[in-house]
């Protein structure tokens, strides 16, 4: 506690670790020498019997108490047990103030990489890459010659958080701890999507026979059905909730051209397979909805033919539903007849 104080700490933490070295240098002592413990009582006692009569002699033996020594080595015996835990204690509470520096320090260094959004209104240079910010142009001929134009997503100017070119939510550090999150623990590279059961690198993936393919997905709707449709190359191949998909219209020609006619205005019916997910409503609006995801699709697949898809109406999903009955007409419109007598 001296050498404590001449350094300046006052610390709790530092008085704890000479009382812990106390407690143990005294059950060290208890332990091997068990009646050294109060050797000025022990004289004390002798001194108190002799002057009773009951030392006649010199060499008169006194029989020594042992009742204090025990007492003392059960002393000493508590001290070192809570001096281990007082150790221990210690210990964590060194471990837990590494576990900060480190986590501050990973912090630190992600803080440095992590900037504020900008665009620069006179080159239109940013700092970020938006990887649905995509474009595509188109020239349609009008009465007075060419017109150039331009299809593509509008999105607001982003000054919120960046990390290596990447938009990140705001209260987050990279690389992300591994005890809460699962890999990848860095955001992708500028440029890449994710969500959707996208890989790492923005893409999609699936394993055939021992294979990884590529896909491209999408999804639509049409009166109460939905449809989600992977796209990937192939011999022209179009299955319907594990059917074929001709089988799946009732081998109906106009339900199957409605749902394949995006792929097949493009001439890539016989370079792609085509595997659906339908439910919901009945055959004539899922094939409705597999129109909408297979545009969809292809759009991901190549956005430069997005112009075209949307000139032909192929990504525009059909609002139109059927309008709910009314109360007391067995239709939505039709009503009873009315009789005047």
């Amino acid at each position: 506690l001296k050498i404590a104080a001449a350094r300046g700490d006052s610390s709790p933490s530092m008085a704890s670790r000479c009382v812990a070295v106390m407690a143990v240098l005294g059950g060290a002592t208890a332990f091997t020498a068990p009646n050294a413990g109060a050797p000025a009582i022990q004289a004390l006692n002798r001194r108190a019997l002799c002057s009773d009569g009951g030392c006649e002699a010199e060499g008169t033996q006194v029989p020594r108490s042992t009742g204090f020594s025990n007492s003392v080595g059960l002393t000493s015996l508590t001290g070192a047990v809570a001096s281990l835990l007082f150790l221990r204690a210690a210990a964590r509470r060194q471990g837990a103030r590494k576990e900060l520096r480190r986590k501050a320090e990973v912090t630190r260094r992600a803080d440095d990489d992590i900037e504020m959004g900008f665009e620069d209104s006179f080159s239109g240079v940013k700092n970020y890459v938006n990887p649905w910010e995509e474009f595509a142009s188109i020239d349609v001929d009008t009465k007075a010659g060419k017109q150039q134009i331009i299809y593509g997503e509008q999105f607001h100017p982003y000054d919120g958080p960046v990390y290596k070119k990447v938009p990140v939510a705001e209260g987050i550090s990279f690389p992300l701890d591994p005890t809460k999150f699962y890999e990848p623990l860095e955001p992708p590279e500028p440029g890449g999507k994710w969500g959707d059961g996208r890989s790492p690198d923005g893409n999609w993936y699936m394993e055939v026979d021992g294979e990884t393919i590529q896909y491209w997905q999408g999804q639509g709707k049409r009166k109460r059905a939905c449809a989600v449709v992977r796209v990937m190359k192939g011999t022209g191949q179009f299955i319907v909730n594990s059917m074929d998909g001709a089988g799946y219209c009732h081998d109906y020609p106009i339900w199957w051209y409605k749902a394949m006619e995006p792929i097949c205005s493009m001439g890539l019916k016989n370079e792609c397979d085509i595997i659906v997910k339908a439910f919901g409503g009945g055959v004539g609006g899922q094939m409705g909805a597999i129109r909408v995801a297979l545009a969809r699709a292809l759009a991901e697949k190549d956005y430069s033919v997005v112009p075209l898809l949307k000139r032909a109406m192929y990504l525009h999903q059909d609002p139109r539903q059927k309008e709910a009955k009314k109360t007391g007409r067995p239709k939505a419109r039709k009503s009873k007849p009315w009789h005047k007598r």
